[in-house]
């Protein structure tokens, strides 16, 4: 019984009353004591779980001690809803209600003894009421509550925070099929975490209006329940609706819910169909997709297979005989099973007697060349008389390793299949080899064979055409051919003119065949076809050109004969190079050529495009006797087609061949610049007798000097030649290294008084005074003989007698 059915706790005299709400009442005799100095009893209810839970009243005055003896026991104070009384039996009868016992808390503690012993004075005594589920304990005591009556005061429900409570889906598939629909369906959930004030716990089920009670296990934290199968088919939401309901001790009640929707499928599946079945292929058919297809063999045993998402199936062949009989059924996912499909095993193949399959040339001459190898070839054949129960006929040929499939015309009685050409050519031993495989509706077949051999020609002749540049707008073409026997044609703008194969490896194409070309550039192509059909081709360019190069900007002239234009001695008697500039060459000039022409001779001179300039040599004698000394020079523009055009220049020249005299050296001592004369204008080159050298020109009146080096000896050899401006030299001047002065013995050398006196007077200091002296014995090998005097830091030069 819930606390919820407990109506009112009364007191009526020294009688507890306790009236339930199903009419029932309990009366406890003799349990307020009604004397002055009162020893009432203490009333305590047992939960389901064991737990004691003391009604304290809050009035009683003389229960000081009990209290203190209790409280230290107690847990918490509750409320009258955490109590439960179920079942209680009505003690004795009872007359109306009085009043209602109020103030009453309800507070749990772990033992009575405190209530029952506080007063050791007295012998306590404990009465209790049987319960289902608890019970009412009545303990005796020396107490007074000086309650009148009192009610339950715990109105508190189960707390469900943290109660896991669901249905599981309802079949493993969570749908209800045609067999679980007949019979029963246990329906399973997850209950854990009940509340711990829980004095009772219920689970139930809502199905098409008809609720069901289930099993609780706590321990395991599940709960199950059996219902019918069709009224979880005949529920029309097809939903299940769970509640579990938590009462406590004192009859509070909580719930958690949850729902499980599920399917219905009771409609099993039509029956597999099972394709043609021969001995060896594999048995296949359709079915309900996803449905797992069960086939069962002529020896009982069976395979699983489950069909695909478009309903076909396939399970192995064990190796079944003609006439055989396979079985089949498909059960859908719900676990609904279709009647059985049938098929009888057919294991003989069509009759090929009186087939016509043949294979065709392969091509017109059976011949591959090599147009045809570098392209696709179409294989033809005959195929008539194909078997009636042939459901698919199939011809492939076998080339080079590689199988090709054709497309056979049955009403034409005929096949093709295109193939590569080189797949033909790379093929060794050139055989085509064709089969036709008549399958019927169960999968066996048969075959007819057929071959076909060929031969391979794929060297294309070589053509070559010889590229022409001309001024003739009708050309005669010629090239060559490596095929005696080929056909050789010329094509211009389109046009074909057969040209003559002269047998011996060239052809030609005669002059004023071609029509007239315009100048400018044609492309031409020369064909030769041999006999198997390979052509060669070759293209080649005819440029048809009547005008000459373009001199407008070209840049030529003749250098300078020599670095001074004149030929000497030597140049005359050896080589000289005459060169020049070329500059700006037209665009169009395939070659190019400069020639000089000198005393009547002709000279070719070499051309750098890359410098600008041009070099020959030419003898100098040529030079010397030509009467003109003028080089005529030109340079001669030849385009590609022949086209011609020149520059012309001119240089003259003089000749020089004559040598100057020998360079005379004036005498040489041994510190004095070394001096001479030559011809004017020369190149005086002065050998020094260590063999260094010194250059000097000349002067306009052939005076010339260089530095003396300081080292001279006495008696040392000192030359000189004379190069004039045209190159020629000289003989060499030599002079001799005097390096020892005159021998001034017996020289008689004195001054003279300065004056008659030898005094100066004012006159004479006012004007000039003539010094005077002797000089005598000069010595003979002085060349020059100065005497000077030094006055007042003044030197002067005499005049020697």
């Amino acid at each position: 019984m819930a606390a919820s059915d407990v109506l009112v706790v009364n007191r009526e005299g020294t009688n507890a009353v306790i009236r339930l709400k199903n009419g029932e009442t309990i009366v406890i005799e003799g349990f307020f004591s009604g004397t002055a100095e009162p020893k009432d009893n203490s009333l305590v209810f047992q939960d389901e779980n064991g737990q004691l839970i003391w009604a304290k009243f809050k009035d009683a005055e003389n229960d000081a001690d009990a209290d203190a003896d209790a409280d230290a026991d107690a847990d918490s104070d509750v409320e009258p809803q955490a109590l439960v009384a179920e079942d209680l039996p009505a003690a004795l009868p009872a007359e109306a209600p009085q009043e209602l016992v109020s103030d009453v808390i309800y507070q749990p503690i772990s033992s009575i003894e405190p209530l029952l012993y506080h007063d050791g004075g007295i012998n306590p005594w404990l009465w209790a009421i049987p319960l289902v589920a608890g019970g009412i304990i009545a303990a005796a005591s020396n107490h007074d509550s000086n309650n009148d009556s009192s009610t339950p005061a715990d109105t508190t429900p189960p707390n469900t925070d943290g109660v896991t409570f669901s249905v599981n889906s309802v079949t493993s598939d969570n749908v209800l099929n045609a067999s679980e629909a007949a019979g029963n369906v246990t329906i399973t959930g997850i209950l854990k975490n009940i509340p711990a004030d829980a004095a009772n716990t219920v689970v139930t089920v809502l199905i098409n209006g008809q609720t069901y009670t289930a099993t609780v296990d706590k321990v395991a934290g599940t709960w199950t329940v059996s219902v019918p199968g069709s009224g979880l088919a005949a529920d029309a939401d097809q939903t299940i609706d769970a509640t579990v309901t938590f009462t406590d001790a004192a009859g509070n009640s909580s719930t958690v819910k949850d729902t499980q929707t599920y399917t219905v499928d009771t409609t099993a599946p039509n029956a597999p169909v099972i394709d043609p079945v021969n001995g060896t292929d594999p048995i296949t058919g359709t079915a309900e997709p996803g449905s797992t297809v069960t086939v069962t063999y002529p020896d009982g045993s069976t395979k699983t297979v489950v069909a695909g998402p478009d309903g076909n199936w396939s399970v192995d062949n064990p190796g079944l005989n003609d006439g055989d009989k396979v079985t089949a059924v498909a059960t859908d996912p719900a676990g609904n099973t279709s009647g059985p499909g049938t098929a009888i095993v057919d294991a003989v193949g069509p009759n090929t007697d009186g087939v016509n399959f043949a294979v065709d040339s392969v091509t017109a001459d059976n011949v591959i060349n090599a147009s045809e190898a570098s392209g696709n070839v179409t294989i033809t054949g005959v195929l008539k008389n194909v078997p009636a129960d042939a459901t698919n006929t199939v011809v492939t040929v076998l080339i080079n390793g590689q199988t090709y499939t054709a497309t056979v015309d049955k009403v034409a009685g005929t096949w093709s299949v295109s193939v590569p050409g080189s797949g033909l050519v790379a093929d060794t031993d050139k055989t085509i080899d064709a089969k036709v495989t008549f399958t019927d509706a169960a999968g066996n077949s048969s075959t007819v064979n057929d071959t076909q051999t060929y031969t391979l020609d794929t060297s294309a002749p070589t053509v070559a055409l010889d590229d022409v540049s001309t001024n003739d707008s009708t050309p005669a073409l010629t090239g060559t051919v490596n095929d005696p026997t080929a056909t050789v044609v010329v094509t211009v703008d389109g046009v074909d003119y057969p040209a003559t194969n002269n047998g011996d490896g060239t052809w030609t194409l005669a002059d004023n065949t071609l029509p007239a070309l315009t100048d400018g550039s044609h492309t031409i192509t020369v064909t030769a076809t041999d006999a198997a059909g390979n052509v060669g081709t070759d293209t080649g360019v005819v440029i048809v050109d009547t005008a000459a190069p373009n001199t407008g900007s070209v840049n030529f002239a003749i250098d300078s004969v020599t670095s001074d234009n004149v030929i000497n001695a030597s140049e005359a008697s050896g080589n000289v190079t005459i060169t020049g500039i070329l500059k700006n060459v037209p665009a169009d000039a395939a070659n190019t050529v400069v020639t000089v022409l000198i005393n009547g001779q002709t000279y070719t001179a070499t051309v750098d495009s890359t410098s600008g300039t041009w070099t020959v040599s030419v003898p100098g004698s040529g030079l010397v006797a030509d009467t003109d000394q003028t080089i005529d020079a030109k340079v001669t523009f030849t385009d590609a087609a022949g086209n011609s055009s020149t520059v012309n220049d001119t240089q003259t020249y003089t000749v020089d061949t004559t040598a100057p005299n020998a360079p005379v050296i004036d005498p040489v001592n041994g510190t004095d610049p070394i001096t001479g004369t030559a011809e004017p204008g020369s190149t005086v080159t002065v050998t020094y007798p260590d063999g260094s050298t010194a250059s000097v020109v000349a002067g306009p009146d052939g005076d010339w000097s260089v530095p003396n080096p300081g080292d001279l000896k006495d008696g040392d050899k000192v030359t000189a030649i004379a190069t004039d401006p045209a190159g020629n030299p000289s003989l060499p001047g030599t002079g001799i290294v005097d390096a020892v002065g005159p021998n001034t013995d017996g020289v008689n050398f004195t001054v003279d008084s300065v004056t008659s006196d030898n005094v100066i007077n004012a006159s004479e200091a006012s004007g000039n005074i003539t010094i005077t002296g002797v000089l005598k014995n000069v010595p003979a090998d002085a060349a020059n003989t100065v005497v000077t005097v030094l006055i007042n830091g003044q030197t002067y030069t005499a005049t020697v007698d």
